[in-house]
């Protein structure tokens, strides 16, 4: 299976909210034809401009940590997928 490629597309200050002043580093994550953009949000006044990166780094893989845990019950085992291929119920042309 093909690694997915993750790069940091940009930094940038968001307006300040409700939460004070926020730091949004976007991730471009790209896998084969397919590609996209997550953005991580992160309080501006907790970290400085050198651990910015490293925090934001934690965070997206925390984000895909809990994705992949609320997602196992959509797992398939191999019987399952062989089952699953074998059940032929497009019209045959």
């Amino acid at each position: 299976m093909n690694e997915f490629k993750v790069t940091l597309a940009r930094i940038e200050a968001v307006e300040q909210g409700e939460l004070g002043n926020q730091v949004c580093a976007v991730f471009h994550i790209e896998r084969g034809p397919i590609g996209f953009h997550v953005p991580i949000f992160l309080s501006a006044r907790d970290f400085d401009d050198t651990e910015m990166v490293q925090v934001a780094k934690s965070s997206l893989h925390q984000m895909f940590v809990d994705l992949a845990d609320q997602s196992k019950i959509w797992k398939l085992s191999p019987a399952e997928l062989t089952r699953l291929s074998n059940m032929n119920l497009r019209p045959s042309q």
